[in-house]
């Protein structure tokens, strides 16, 4: 008897998370419709990626959005609702999301901009515009660098590419070498998570948070491997000026967004990429922490399609007051 209650109770927490499941993806199909965005896959070398591209096939600019550390596509899903003149592509990065992870692989910045490079020659890009937060911002910058012919303008969200004067609340945990926040190891580290990301938590319904910490657990090791890369990569730049030589040889229009609550990095980093980028703009949106689009989507997407109408004039460089969040 007690086998067979403790076999039904087993079947019932299966069941359950399967229906979590299920409503989950249910949700993001609605998220993605409601957004105009397709999920999309293409083998490139090694790497089977898995991105989002607006269905339409209308003749509007390209928008390239990288995500960062720990995080996937969707993270864009919201604020594509508003780039509504704009042709969206948002991938997985090499081991994150759906896109292959190799355990034997490096997932430094400068191998997953040649990644990115393989990807969009794939997709057969030729002129966009380009944009990354956090990680991705690191490996958006290397990119173009790379390739300036490519790149229409670069927008840089909470981005890697300089340690500020004062450290970041990460930066002293890792130095202090207590447990990442970055990395899911429980339910309730999720929650953790989400509050320490970001300042404006959106409204998640039930079983999202769930999910979302099943799936974050279930890449813990991944996630392991590879914010060890990226932390011995931007260790290894700190002590060198940063991504400084990337930063000021940049000829396209840069502008770079920051939240002025960022925990991951501290928002003092915003006055090294002012002072060493050339054609670069600069907001700081109060109230507000390391994910914007997350957090204040509409108004993120607001401030890059302005700053892509402003890029077509070349603007030099300069620095707006804090904007107000509405």
């Amino acid at each position: 008897m007690k086998i067979i209650i403790t076999l039904l109770c087993v079947l019932s927490v299966t069941a359950c998370t399967t229906m979590k499941h299920s409503l989950f993806e249910m949700g993001v199909g609605v998220e993605r419709s409601l957004s105009d965005l397709d999920r999309k896959a293409i083998q490139v070398n090694d790497y089977n990626w898995v991105y989002l591209e607006s269905s339409d096939n209308q003749d509007k600019p390209v928008v390239v959005l990288l995500h960062g550390f720990a995080a996937e596509k969707d993270n864009w899903t919201r604020m594509a609702r508003f780039l509504d003149h704009y042709h969206v592509i948002a991938p997985d990065l090499p081991g994150h999301g759906e896109t292959t992870f190799i355990q034997d692989d490096f997932y430094g910045f400068d191998q997953q901009s040649l990644r990115l490079a393989d990807f969009i020659n794939a997709l057969g890009l030729t002129k966009f515009h380009l944009v990354g937060n956090s990680m991705g911002g690191g490996i958006a910058a290397l990119y173009a660098y790379r390739h300036p012919n490519k790149v229409m303008s670069l927008s840089l969200i909470d981005a890697v590419g300089f340690y500020g004067e004062e450290p970041s609340e990460l930066q002293r945990i890792i130095a202090a070498n207590e447990p990442n926040p970055l990395i899911v190891r429980s339910e309730e580290d999720m929650t953790r998570l989400m509050h320490f990301a970001m300042e404006q938590v959106p409204f998640l319904p039930w079983p999202a948070t769930d999910v979302l910490a099943d799936r974050a657990m279930a890449r813990e090791h991944a996630n392991d491997h590879i914010f060890k890369h990226i932390h011995q990569e931007a260790e290894t730049a700190r002590y060198s000026g940063g991504f400084k030589h990337v930063f000021e040889k940049l000829p396209m229009p840069t502008y770079v967004m920051w939240g002025e609550e960022d925990r991951v990095l501290h928002v003092s980093s915003v006055d090294k990429f002012f002072e060493f980028t050339p054609k670069v703009q600069v907001d700081v949106l109060p109230k507000v922490g390391h994910a914007p689009m997350l957090e204040v989507p509409e108004v993120t997407a607001n401030l890059l399609d302005a700053f892509w109408q402003d890029a077509v004039g070349q603007l030099p460089p300069q620095r707006h007051a804090v904007t107000e969040n509405p």
